[in-house]
C-alpha cells in the first residue's frame, strides 16, 4: 500500500499503451518523493523535481562528467568539432531509438530547438530556454546524422548549453501526433532509458524501461516516483519495505535510517544553493538597505551546524568553487553581523510593518525548521516576520508577490551563465514568473557573458555580479549550501550526482549481487 493519496478533487491521469514494466530480471523501484513536476517536458520547468525525474527520460547532444571538472562527453552526439567561434557540427548516433521505436535524426534536433518547441517567442518553451540556449541563432540538418548549429555571436560554452537543462531532444513526429501541448507536456517522447507510462498529478509519475535504449537495457523494470509529502511518512514506508529509495531525508532522521535493518542514507551538498528570494517592487522590500538587513541577521554557520548537523556548507556568496578561475575566493560573501543590520534598518527609516515569509513545509529539506530559524533572526534586529506556511508552489507565487519566499539555485554548468542568469536574467523565472526584481545592469553583464572570450574580464563581470547580489541590489539572499540526502534499500546500489538528477542508466544504478 502506498501512503500518500491523490491531494484535491481532481487528478488528471495519462495512462499510455506501453509494454509491462514487470520483468523477471529486474525489480520495479518505487521513489518516494515530496513533489513531481506538473508537466514533463524539459523546456517547460526546471524545478528539482523537475531534473530528478526527467533525466531519466530524455537525452541530449552532450553530457557532463561530473567526475572530470564538468567536461561535455558524447551524448546523442558520438562527436562534434568547431569550424569557427560561432559554428559548431556535429555528429549524431545512428540507430538512436525514440520510445515509440522511431529512429532518431538530424530533422529531431532541429525541431527540439526550434520555433514551435522553443525558439519562437510565444512558444511555450521560449521563456525557460532563452537563458540556456538563446545565442542560438540557426539549427541546420546537413544530412540524417550531420546538425550544424550557429550563434549570434561567439559562444564560448555552447558545448556546456548542449549538455544543460533544456537541450534534451524529443520526437518531432510524436509531438505532432499528440495534437496539443496540453496532451504532449504529459506524455512526451524522448530518447532517455525510461519512457512515460503513467502519470496521475498529485500522485505518482511512473516510467517504464527502454529496453532500445542507446547506452543499454535499463536496470530496473520501472520507476514509480510516488508523492509522500511527509518525511516521516517517507521513512517509515522505506523501513517498512513499501518504498526502495526516499528523498529529502532530514539530518535529524539519519539515526533512524541507519538503525534499521537493510537501509542506509546516502547523498551530500551538492552544487545549488538555498536561497530566500525578495520580492522587490513594492513595500519595505523595495529598499535595497532593508534586503541587505536581512541578509546580514541570517547566522548561516548556526543554521548548517545545527538543522544540518554540519553536513552542508555555507557558501562564499552566489558563486560556486566548481566555476574554476572565474571563483572569486577573497570575495566576502554573506556575512552575519546583526548590530550593521539594525543600523541599515535605521538608516532606511523601517517602521515595524510586517514583512511577509512564504514557506512551504517541507519542498526542500528542513525547509520549514529553517525557515522558523530564519524568521526568529529577523525579529532579532527588529523585523515584524509575518511567517505563513503555504501550500504548494500555486500559493508561494501567488501575486503579487511582496514577500520572501524560499528557492534555490542550481549550477547547471560552472558559469554565471549556467546558474543565475537562467533564474534571474531578463527571461529567468524570478523575472518572468515569479515578476520580483530586475536590474538592468546584471541584464547588460549577462548579455556580455554570452560572447565575451577573455577570461580575466568574464572573471571581473562575475565579480560585479556579486556586487549588485550581495550589496547593490540583492533579488535574493544566499543561506546555506543544498543538502539532498536520500534513503536507500542495501541491496540497491545508486550514486546521487552534485545535482538534483536522479540518473537510473545502468552505469549508475542496479541491484547488489
Amino acid at each position: 500500500m502506498y501512503i500518500s493519496k491523490v491531494l484535491g478533487a481532481v487528478a488528471i491521469v495519462v495512462a499510455l499503451v506501453a509494454s509491462p514494466v514487470s520483468a523477471s530480471d529486474r525489480p520495479d523501484i518505487v521513489i518516494a518523493v515530496q513533489d513531481n513536476p506538473p508537466q514533463l517536458d524539459p523546456v517547460l520547468f526546471s524545478r528539482n523535481v523537475s531534473l530528478r525525474t526527467l533525466y531519466n527520460v530524455f537525452d541530449s547532444p552532450m553530457r557532463i562528467d561530473f567526475k572530470n571538472g564538468w567536461a561535455p562527453e558524447p551524448g546523442l552526439a558520438e562527436s562534434w568539432k568547431r569550424l569557427d567561434d560561432r559554428t559548431l557540427e556535429i555528429k549524431l548516433r545512428k540507430g538512436v531509438k525514440f520510445h515509440d521505436g522511431s529512429e532518431m535524426t538530424s530533422q529531431d534536433v532541429v525541431f527540439s530547438y526550434g520555433p514551435v518547441h522553443m525558439s519562437e517567442e510565444g512558444s511555450p518553451g521560449y521563456a525557460l530556454t532563452r537563458p540556456y540556449l538563446g545565442t542560438i541563432s540557426n539549427v541546420e540538418a546537413l544530412d540524417k546524422y550531420t546538425v550544424r548549429i550557429e550563434t549570434k555571436a561567439p559562444d564560448p560554452l555552447l558545448e556546456q548549453r548542449l549538455a544543460g537543462w533544456s537541450s534534451q531532444i524529443v520526437s518531432r513526429a510524436a509531438f505532432e501526433k499528440a495534437g496539443s501541448w496540453e496532451a504532449w507536456a504529459l506524455a512526451p517522447v524522448g530518447t532517455g532509458p525510461y519512457k512515460v507510462a503513467a502519470y496521475v498529478a498529485g500522485d505518482h509519475l511512473t516510467l517504464a524501461a527502454h529496453d532500445d535504449y542507446w547506452g543499454g537495457k535499463p536496470p530496473f523494470a520501472s520507476l514509480r516516483f510516488q508523492i509522500v509529502p511527509e518525511t516521516a511518512a517517507r521513512i517509515a514506508g522505506l523501513i517498512a519495505g513499501d518504498f526502495d529509495i526516499i528523498t529529502e531525508v532530514e539530518p535529524d532522521q539519519f539515526d533512524t535510517i541507519e538503525a534499521a535493518d537493510g537501509v542506509s542514507v546516502v547523498g551530500d551538498a551538492i552544487v545549488n544553493h538555498r536561497v530566500i528570494n525578495l520580492g522587490t517592487h513594492s513595500g519595505w522590500l523595495a529598499d535595497p538597505k532593508v534586503r541587505r538587513a536581512l541578509g546580514l541577521a541570517i547566522d548561516r554557520q548556526l543554521i548548517a551546524d545545527t538543522i544540518f548537523s554540519g553536513k552542508v556548507p555555507v557558501p562564499n556568496g552566489f558563486q560556486w568553487k566548481a566555476y574554476g578561475d572565474l571563483y572569486a575566493a577573497d570575495y566576502p560573501g554573506a556575512r552575519y553581523d546583526p548590530e550593521m543590520a539594525k543600523a541599515l534598518l535605521r538608516e532606511a527609516g523601517y517602521d515595524g510593518s510586517p514583512i511577509v515569509y512564504r514557506t512551504q513545509a517541507g519542498y526542500y529539506t528542513s525547509e520549514l525548521l529553517t525557515s522558523q530559524a530564519v524568521a526568529d533572526m529577523w525579529r532579532a534586529v527588529g523585523v515584524n516576520v509575518d511567517l505563513r506556511v503555504v501550500d504548494g508552489w500555486g500559493q508561494v507565487l501567488d501575486q503579487p508577490i511582496n514577500a520572501a519566499f524560499n528557492g534555490s539555485i542550481n549550477m547547471n554548468y560552472p558559469d554565471m551563465l549556467g546558474s543565475l542568469w537562467p533564474l534571474y536574467g531578463p527571461t529567468g523565472f524570478i523575472q518572468s514568473s515569479a515578476k520580483t526584481w530586475s536590474n538592468a545592469r546584471f541584464a547588460e553583464i549577462g548579455k556580455i557573458l554570452e560572447t565575451e572570450l577573455d577570461r580575466e574580464i568574464r572573471a571581473e563581470l562575475h565579480r560585479e555580479a556579486l556586487d549588485i547580489f550581495h550589496e547593490v541590489d540583492p533579488p535574493a539572499l544566499v543561506v546555506h549550501a543544498m543538502g539532498m540526502f536520500y534513503g536507500i534499500r542495501d541491496d540497491l546500489y545508486w550514486e546521487p550526482y552534485p545535482l538534483p538528477y536522479m540518473d537510473f542508466r545502468r552505469e549508475n544504478a542496479g541491484t547488489r549481487k
